[in-house]
């Protein structure tokens, strides 16, 4: 049987869905993290950072939630170690940070430095990356 042009446009539609079952996947490319700042925890003596100091080590992730009803500061972002809230991103770092939360970027934090024996001030240094 010789391929006539009729032919062809019967079999037309059902080529590109072939042609997608024969294609392999896309593979999604390895998201990256961008260092955007690292500082020490502000209000680590008000929250929950006494109780679960002892047990943080360098590396553990930090969870960041825009507060922006906060009295106190509206570019406020606090600072989560598990269901433990530790403190804030300081206010002279927080302003960047609170907008691209609220824009809905991937911010991660990790724990740099956790020290019980610091100064209050002192005692947790963070990392903030953003991931693209």
């Amino acid at each position: 049987m010789q391929p006539t042009r009729r032919l062809l446009l019967q079999w037309l539609p059902s080529l590109p869905l072939l042609g997608a079952l024969a294609r392999p996947a896309l593979a999604q490319p390895t998201p990256r993290k961008l260092l955007m700042n690292q500082f020490r925890v502000a209000g680590l003596a008000y929250y929950d950072a006494k109780t679960v100091i002892h047990r943080m080590q360098a590396g553990d992730p930090l969870r960041l939630v825009a507060e922006p009803t906060n009295p106190h500061d509206e570019f406020a972002v606090e600072i989560w170690h598990g269901e433990h809230k530790l403190g804030y991103v300081p206010r002279s770092d927080n302003r960047h940070l609170s907008r691209l939360l609220r824009q809905g970027a991937t911010l991660a934090g990790e724990v740099w430095e956790a020290d019980p024996d610091a100064t209050v001030w002192e005692r947790v240094r963070a990392k903030i990356y953003l991931i693209v």
